[in-house]
């Protein structure tokens, strides 16, 4: 990745909760946010609201994999304030919600 690129799965993969939108990470690294948004997509193949989205699902499917926190715990710990919304972005993202995924992945590890 170019430079600017990878300040900027840095700053996402540093910190899920913070503004992660296109326009606040431009103005932090200091670049036009149509510039940005055409380089993202160009180096990375998906949009930067793409990649942060699929980021957060990542890190949401990991809680809930290896811990017991309660559903809207884990969508603020991704960055979403929202339970519902993270609920819906969830299930696009993995086909199941949450809580289905966490009693899926604890009824394979258990049988492992």
């Amino acid at each position: 990745y170019s430079h600017l690129i990878g300040r900027v799965i840095t700053f996402v993969s540093y910190d899920l909760t913070s503004d992660l939108s296109l326009k606040n990470i431009a103005s932090i690294l200091n670049v036009n946010t149509s510039y940005l948004s055409a380089t993202f997509k160009k180096e990375c193949g998906e949009t930067l609201t793409d990649y942060v989205r699929r980021k957060r699902m990542e890190n949401a499917a990991y809680i809930l994999a290896h811990s017991d926190k309660q559903i809207q715990a884990v969508a603020e710990e991704c960055g979403i304030m929202d339970p519902n919304y993270f609920i819906k972005l969830f299930k696009k993202q993995y086909d199941v919600t949450p809580t289905q995924y966490r009693n899926q992945t604890y009824c394979q590890e258990r049988k492992s």
